[in-house]
């Protein structure tokens, strides 16, 4: 252990990021005071801090916090080992192209899965993204890929039952539009390496109508399936 002086107010903020992080992202205040053993007097402090600066956000609906939009942008720094996440993009804007909708590529850090590739359609009207932004694990597609394919996600989001249709279908799709885009949905499937491990979600999403979910959905899968990493 170090013998250095630090300032203890820092250690508790990066202790709450942590731990936010380790928890899927998003947090109850209450988990949060007992999984870093500070009070919840003491924690709103910190709370309020941290969103403050965009480190943290809180989930209007369920006052939930999640790692905010700074904290993701700092990590967006780091170099990834590979480029395995723009050869599916570079797939996905294929993909884009070919049939005029928007698609990205999802990624996990840590327990956070995220949005880190968006390509955007050329429809007048569509969703727009910033980077890196969070994708929680039970209301997106990729989310629940995540819960499907990656035994690091311990969840009980999805029943067993939920995830083996995903699994064997090989898909998921989220048909509940996302709250202050009315009508956009998404569709997510698996990227595997070459050691059949995930590392990746591909997916598209939009103002699709659900009668061409599953065409939509197939078509997906036949495109990933060209990606070699």
């Amino acid at each position: 252990m170090s013998t250095l002086q630090g300032v203890n107010s820092v250690d508790i903020a990066i202790n709450i990021l942590n731990f936010i992080a380790q928890n899927g992202g998003i947090a109850r205040a209450a988990d949060i005071s007992k999984g870093c053993e500070i009070s919840k007097s003491r924690l709103h402090k910190y709370l309020v801090s941290l969103c403050r600066t965009q480190m943290l956000y809180q989930d209007i609906q369920t006052s939930r916090y999640g790692l905010g939009r700074n904290i993701l942008l700092l990590s967006s720094f780091i170099e990834a080992d590979n480029s395995h996440i723009d050869i599916i993009n570079n797939s996905l804007i294929n993909f884009r192209d070919e049939q005029n909708v928007s698609t990205g590529v999802a990624s996990r850090l840590g327990k956070t899965v995220s949005l880190v590739k968006y390509n955007r359609s050329f429809k007048n009207v569509d969703i727009d993204y910033l980077p890196n932004t969070p994708l929680p694990l039970e209301k997106s597609a990729a989310g629940i890929i995540y819960c499907a394919f990656d035994k690091q996600i311990k969840q009980t989001l999805f029943s067993s039952q939920e995830l083996d249709t995903v699994i064997q279908q090989g898909y998921a799709i989220r048909y509940t539009p996302t709250e202050g885009i009315p009508g956009a949905q998404s569709i997510a499937c698996p990227v595997f390496n070459n050691q059949g491990e995930l590392i990746a979600a591909a997916i598209t999403m939009g103002f699709i109508d659900k009668t061409d979910m599953e065409a939509l959905a197939s078509a997906l899968i036949k495109q990933v399936k060209t990606i070699v990493i």
